[in-house]
């Protein structure tokens, strides 16, 4: 197999950056591979792709308990889910054929989703007569992720894989989420901080609210400030208004570091001691493979509540109870280190920092 279709929805930032990572991995196994990336969005007039995308970047800032209401009524058979589904099923049915036709003109023998858009009902309409997977971007799936029509279906946890038993789909591979390349090849610490100008002796601390800079990061960043000993690193993704915010508020002081989207993430994952993150899939399989302790910030209800859960019950990260205290917790766990090699023996299982080659050697092997 040397040719295949990335399909994603530039729904939040997860999904593109899982089908990227793919992407990056096929292309540097061969030197005569090829693959595509495509945002199934890009097919959707503009006024509805805007609505879905930037839509959910509103209620994900502003409104989560409005995308909680969604996410878990559209989880079981219920009115809300029967009209999804009916909706789901009147926009591909129009716009599927397009999707189609771009993914056969180039060439691709077989397609990879990293969202549910299309998905399943691409795969059963089985009109390209290629293999169809699906890849999931966080540690426990919807029911809309869930279908026997992919050729394999891979997964980030044994929660989610007896998710796909219980609803009796078989071949499901546990292998985790894809990451960058560069995570399979971490710099030392001493390395990183010395790339990224920072101070070698004092405690780092990343703070992220992931890639649309979601969560009480302004809280978090002064609580941490009062702590001389520590330097902060926070990077506000595309929120244009928190890196104003904070920019503004702490220019000039040598401890804190105000960033907008940055395209080095595994430098300031291996240069950090702790991350105060929200817990978004694709970030926290980044910094889990960086094997970087973890404190979660208010989750969104839905996808985001069950990632934290997940590695909160299994000691491989703590939940922020206080995010004005967040300080305190940060030295609680820096200053035990007891607790850091607990945590770092509950990283250790969900830390997969070649999950993209686990899944592209299965997929290139498919007959």
């Amino acid at each position: 197999m040397r040719s295949i279709a990335f399909l994603y929805a530039s729904e939040g930032t997860g999904h593109k950056a899982a089908a990227e990572n793919l992407k990056e991995w096929f292309l540097e196994s061969g030197s005569e591979n090829t693959a595509m990336c495509l945002d199934v969005l890009e097919v959707l007039p503009l006024w509805l792709r805007g609505t879905v995308s930037k839509g959910y970047l509103l209620i994900a800032r502003h409104v989560p308990w409005i995308w909680g209401r969604f996410y878990w009524g559209s989880d079981k058979l219920s009115i809300q889910a029967s009209i999804f589904d009916h909706i789901h099923s009147l926009l591909c049915s129009i716009y599927l054929p397009e999707i189609e036709d771009i993914v056969s003109s180039s060439g691709a023998e077989a397609v990879v989703f990293t969202h549910y858009f299309g998905a399943s009902l691409f795969a059963s309409r089985n009109r390209l007569k290629i293999p169809v997977f699906y890849v999931n971007t966080d540690f426990v799936t919807h029911r809309f992720q869930r279908s026997p029509v992919f050729s394999a279906s891979f997964t980030a946890s044994e929660a989610a894989l007896e998710q796909y038993r219980i609803d009796g789909i078989g071949n499901v591979f546990n292998t985790g989420i894809p990451v960058s390349k560069k995570y399979s090849s971490p710099i030392s610490k001493k390395t990183a901080r010395e790339q990224l100008g920072l101070d070698q002796n004092k405690k780092t601390v990343l703070v992220t609210g992931g890639g649309i800079g979601a969560g009480p990061v302004i809280d978090v960043t002064n609580s941490l400030a009062e702590e001389k000993g520590i330097q902060t690193l926070v990077i506000c993704g595309n929120n244009s208004q928190l890196y104003k915010k904070l920019s503004l508020k702490y220019s000039g002081n040598e401890n804190i570091r105000i960033m907008s989207f940055v395209d080095n993430m595994p430098e300031y994952y291996c240069a950090s001691d702790l991350a105060v993150m929200k817990p978004g899939g694709l970030s926290l399989s980044e910094a889990l493979s960086a094997k970087l302790p973890l404190l979660l910030m208010e989750p969104i209800p839905g996808q985001e509540q069950l990632n934290m859960d997940i590695l909160c019950g299994s000691n491989a990260a703590r939940r922020l109870k206080n995010s004005i205290r967040a300080s305190e917790e940060t030295l609680e766990i820096l200053g035990n280190h007891l607790v850091l090699e607990s945590m770092i023996e509950g990283i250790e299982r969900f830390s997969r920092p070649s999950a993209a080659e686990d899944i592209l050697e299965i997929i290139t092997k498919h007959k």
